[in-house]
């Protein structure tokens, strides 16, 4: 049974390739040992490995960790699991394991890369695998076959006068000696067909404080608006995206005008690992840029262009297991911006500032400033994430 982890994690992901029904088997090989008292448990095996991505002493005590994490794991489901139980071994960068998963490939590149491998002569086999094919095999190698050899794996061995337990739960205590080699394909495709490690490559959503708003000396109104999030293939922290409102409500007979064009665009960093749904508390920086027709009536008013930075905190929440998800945060910052009294033009012609089409000379351009520091931003936001990646 293998648990398998995040690049540089030594800590257990549940959602993470398949580890939740892994721990549910292995609590249901502890339970059948405490529930059968004719079955004596008399060893339980560790081997644990790393992937070939960083610095080998790093990756050594990493492999160290993960086994250690398994066998706290183990000890806290029951804590009758004495310490003179535990085997561990230790595998650091797991290049038996990378070796045995190539060998069920049939690709050219595959014989030069296991020669690279297997040849003791060459000092630093990462930097060589690195250089093969101008680095598409590492790419390929990153992608498909380190995840695979980022875990650690558990095996029990046990006496019993009575019948063994079921295949599912049983490992053999030659097992130990081979527990550092990676599944073949068929294990790695039955895995795959039974949790299908994707991942959303978009997000939509709209800011329902701004869909419902109420502007004071306007009145209620509506302020559409739409965000884009792009959630990058190799990122599990950082996802960029933009948000557009566009208000263009004109109300002529009473001068009353709402008309904004604005453009944000952020980046958020998630503080949680998100291996598949990105959620959990983030950070925000934005900076946006906009244009404005305000109008109360026929003397209040303003009309103007201006940018803003902005820093955020806020949290988002899936709804189970749908594609849906409620996001909320804050922001505050600054706003920079040159606007005049509402330009209203003429009503016959309806043409305002940017629709100017009379004397180029009387064409009055803006001479106020305006400078904000404070609030930027509220919102509450419903989203649905869309389309899928393969997890990487």
């Amino acid at each position: 049974l293998a648990v398998y982890f995040p690049v540089g994690k030594s800590a257990i992901y549940p959602g993470y390739l398949g580890n939740e029904r892994t721990i549910n088997q292995i609590d249901s090989v502890l339970l059948g040992f405490r529930t059968q008292p004719d079955r004596r448990l008399t060893a339980i095996h560790l081997s644990s490995g790393a992937s070939p991505e960083g610095p080998v002493a790093l990756n050594g005590s990493l492999s160290l960790r993960r086994a250690d994490t398994l066998r706290s794991h183990l000890a806290g489901r029951d804590p009758a699991l004495g310490a003179d139980l535990f085997r561990i071994q230790s595998l650091g960068e797991d290049y038996g394991g990378l070796a045995d998963y190539l060998g069920g490939i049939s690709q050219p590149w595959v014989r030069q890369a296991l020669e690279l491998i297997g040849d003791p002569s060459i000092p630093d086999a990462e930097a060589a695998l690195r250089r093969l094919s101008g680095g598409s095999v590492w790419r390929t190698l990153h992608r498909d076959a380190f995840p695979w050899l980022r875990r650690a794996t558990v095996s029990f061995e046990y006496e019993t006068a009575l019948l063994p337990l079921p295949p599912l739960l049983t490992a053999p205590a030659t097992e130990s000696a081979s527990a550092g080699l990676l599944p073949r394909l068929p294990f790695r495709t039955e895995l795959t067909a039974a949790e299908p490690a994707l991942r959303p490559v978009l997000a939509l959503s709209t800011n329902l404080l701004y869909d419902i708003t109420y502007v004071p000396g306007y009145g209620l109104t509506s302020i559409p608006s739409l965000s884009l999030e792009y959630y990058p293939a190799r990122s599990r922290h950082f996802s960029f995206g933009a948000d557009v409102e566009w208000p263009m409500w004109q109300h002529w007979d009473t001068h009353r005008f709402l008309q904004i064009q604005n453009i944000t665009l952020w980046t958020r960093r998630y503080f949680r690992d998100c291996q598949d749904r990105f959620r959990g508390l983030y950070l925000l920086g934005s900076a946006n840029g906009a244009r404005f027709g305000i109008g109360f009536d026929d003397k209040r008013g303003w009309e103007g262009e201006g940018l803003g930075a902005s820093l955020g905190i806020g949290h988002k929440w899936i709804f189970g297991k749908s594609r849906f998800w409620l996001d909320l945060g804050i922001a505050a910052g600054v706003f920079w911006a040159r606007y005049d009294p509402y330009v209203y033009g003429h009503d016959a012609t309806r043409r305002y500032y940017y629709d100017y089409a009379g004397d180029p000379a009387q064409f009055t351009p803006r001479n106020h400033r305006l400078f904000w520091a404070g609030p930027t931003r509220v919102w509450l936001s419903l989203g649905i994430d869309l389309f899928n990646r393969r997890r990487r």
